[in-house]
């Protein structure tokens, strides 16, 4: 298969290229400097010298708090960017993967969110996903991914940072009043190529890890599994005011599709 993957230098790119090449596709791996997105007419240009059977599309502005200060460059990326790629899957007539987030919902549920549940994002990089949901949604031959806080290899993500900080103090102060689902790149990645094989229906699916934790518990985790004697304190978000408003509960109803988080949060730690 002949496929576009747009961010392929990002956290999750990094992680599935080396997954399409074991898997024997052809992939033309990208990033922002050898094709801007939110360029229309550069891309297409681009795009009308290649021969597609699938657009992987990754690329995304990902600062949530920064968003909020740059909301024109986070709605052209993860907007008008989106838009573009899917007029150039509608103008190829082949299918669109587009990997969205847990931050289109406000968080005001106390049980996973499903597909199905009303979307009302509380930010900026939220809102700007859900306007590329709507671009992509407009495509029928499309697949929407949410997923939740993504960590792996290959670049900047919590986990190693909290590893790097346990090397740095011994204590730390970490909210307890916001739950999601930590996911690991590999898992997700694996999902995708499932997708890719298995051709489901298309339309839109929660990815993120089984389970749910605090983003205290997720820390807690981390030190635990690399034995750092680290004292983790719990605080609400009030104590640690941010730009961005983040939502409360933002688990993902994924019917157990990804393993569960801790069980991935060893694995990648152990592989690390």
């Amino acid at each position: 298969m002949k496929i576009l993957v747009t961010g392929a230098t990002g956290l999750l790119g990094q992680e599935l290229c080396p997954v399409l090449e074991k898997e024997g596709h052809q992939f033309w791996a990208t990033n922002s400097k050898i094709f801007d997105i939110t360029n229309k007419k550069l891309a297409n240009e681009i795009i009308d010298k290649v021969s597609l059977d699938l657009i992987i599309h990754l690329a995304a502005y990902t600062n949530i708090d920064q968003a909020e200060v740059s909301k024109k460059e986070a709605m052209n990326v993860n907007h008008t960017g989106t838009k573009n790629m899917a007029q150039i899957a509608k103008k190829l007539d082949v299918p669109i993967v587009y990997i969205s987030s847990d931050s289109v919902f406000d968080g005001n549920k106390k049980t996973p969110y499903k597909t199905t549940d009303e979307t009302n994002p509380l930010n900026v990089y939220g809102l700007s996903k859900l306007k590329g949901e709507e671009e992509i949604r407009k495509l029928k031959k499309h697949y929407i991914l949410r997923t939740s806080m993504l960590y792996g290899k290959g670049g900047k993500n919590y986990v190693d940072t909290m590893i790097t900080f346990s090397m740095l103090s011994n204590s730390i102060s970490v909210v307890d009043d916001q739950i999601l689902a930590p996911t690991w790149t590999k898992d997700l990645c694996n999902k995708i190529i499932e997708i890719i094989n298995e051709k489901p229906d298309f339309g839109t699916y929660h990815l993120a890890s089984s389970g749910e934790a605090s983003w205290s518990d997720f820390t807690r985790k981390i030190f635990e599994i690399k034995k750092r004697n680290i004292n983790v304190t719990s605080i609400e978000k009030s104590d640690f005011p941010r730009p961005a408003k983040r939502p409360k509960y933002s688990v993902l109803d994924s019917s157990n599709a990804l393993p569960n988080w801790e069980e991935s949060l060893e694995k990648y730690l152990l592989e690390r």
